[in-house]
C-alpha cells in the first residue's frame, strides 16, 4: 500500500432543486422566522482557538501511530477505533491542531461511509466542522478577522497553504452536512455555508489547486453542483472543474466517482456515468494516490450505483 497522503474528502450534493416559485415562497417564511433548523452549514466558529503546536510536541508520536492505522482503515469497526483513539489523544492534548484535523477527517468519512440516520450524520459532520474550524483559527490573520466579526468565507483570503487540509475537510463536512444532515427546508435555509465553501475553495485554488491530486477543484465543483442556479450553481463550471481535477497528476478515484454520482445523475448521461463507474472499480484501491480509506468507500458506492443502472 502506498504511504497515505494528507486528509482527504469527497463531497455530496443534491440532485434536485426547489423551483423558483418555491424558493420565493419559502424565502418569505424564512424572513418571517417561521422556518428554523438546529444545524447550520455556516459552521459554529465557537471553539476557543487552539495554540499552534510544533511537530516535536508530546502528542506527535502518538498521532503518527494512529495515522499509520488510519490509512489502513477499511470498515466501520476499524474507523470507530481510530476515532476513539484520536478523541482520547485530543482530550490529553487539546492544543494539538493536527489531531483535530485528523479527527475531523475520520468523522466525515465515518458519517459518509458507515453512519445511518440523519441525526447521527448531522452530529458527525457538525463535530467535524467544529474541529476543522478550531484548527483554522490557529492562523493569526484568519483568527483576527473572525474575532472582528468578519464572515468566515470573506476571511478566507487570510488562509495559507498550511491551512489546506483543514480547509478541505471543513468544506467536505459542510457539503455532507448540507446533503445528508438536513431536511429540504434546512438546506434551503443554509445556503450561506455553501457560499463559504465556495469562498474557501476559491482561496484554496489560488494556493495549491493540485492539493491531494485534484481534490481542490473537485471540492469547488461540489458547490456548483449542489447550489441551484439562483444561488450561483453552474453545472458547466462544475464539469470543467472536475475535468481539471482528473487532469491533475496522480490517480484519484474521487473526481470520476463524484462526476458519476452527482453530475451525470443531473445531466442524465447514463453511458458516461457507466464509464466513470467502471473506471473507478477497475482501479487498485491500495495503489491509487487518493487515500485507501476513501477508495474503499468510493468503490463500494460505485458498485452499488453500477448495479442499479
Amino acid at each position: 500500500m502506498k504511504a497515505d497522503r494528507d486528509q482527504s474528502g469527497a463531497g455530496p450534493v443534491r440532485s434536485t432543486y426547489p423551483t423558483l416559485p418555491a424558493l420565493a415562497g419559502l424565502a418569505l417564511l424564512l424572513a418571517a422566522g417561521l422556518i428554523s433548523g438546529c444545524a447550520s452549514t455556516a459552521g459554529q466558529w465557537t471553539i476557543p482557538p487552539v495554540e499552534t503546536a510544533e511537530p516535536d510536541q508530546p502528542w506527535a508520536e502518538a498521532l503518527a501511530r494512529i495515522h499509520a492505522d488510519h490509512v489502513r482503515a477499511n470498515d466501520a469497526e476499524s474507523l470507530a477505533r481510530i476515532i476513539a483513539r484520536l478523541e482520547a489523544l485530543l482530550d490529553s492534548h487539546p492544543g494539538a491542531a493536527a489531531v483535530r484535523v485528523e479527527l475531523a477527517e475520520a468523522l466525515v468519512l465515518y458519517g459518509a461511509a458507515y453512519a445511518t440516520g440523519r441525526s447521527v450524520k448531522r452530529h458527525l459532520f457538525s463535530d467535524a466542522q467544529a474541529h476543522a474550524e478550531s484548527a483554522l483559527l490557529t492562523n493569526p490573520g484568519f483568527r483576527s478577522a473572525i474575532e472582528a466579526g468578519q464572515r468566515p468565507g470573506l476571511a478566507a483570503s487570510k488562509l495559507e497553504s498550511a491551512d489546506l487540509p483543514a480547509m478541505v475537510i471543513w468544506a467536505t463536512a459542510t457539503a455532507y452536512l448540507f446533503d445528508e444532515g438536513m431536511t429540504g427546508l434546512g438546506r434551503l435555509r443554509n445556503f450561506r455555508g455553501l457560499e463559504d465553501l465556495r469562498l474557501f475553495m476559491e482561496q484554496a485554488m489560488t494556493l495549491a489547486p493540485e492539493h491531494e491530486y485534484g481534490l481542490v477543484p473537485f471540492s469547488l465543483a461540489v458547490f456548483h453542483i449542489a447550489a441551484p442556479p439562483i444561488a450561483g450553481g453552474d453545472l458547466d463550471r462544475a464539469a470543467a472543474l472536475i475535468e481539471q481535477a482528473i487532469a491533475t497528476p496522480g490517480v484519484s478515484l474521487l473526481p470520476k466517482w463524484g462526476r458519476a454520482r452527482y453530475l451525470h445523475a443531473l445531466t442524465g448521461d447514463r453511458e458516461a456515468r457507466r464509464a466513470d463507474l467502471e473506471w473507478v472499480l477497475a482501479q487498485d484501491p491500495s495503489t491509487a494516490d487518493s487515500p485507501y480509506r476513501w477508495n474503499v468507500f468510493v468503490q463500494r458506492d460505485a458498485r452499488r450505483m453500477l448495479e442499479s443502472l
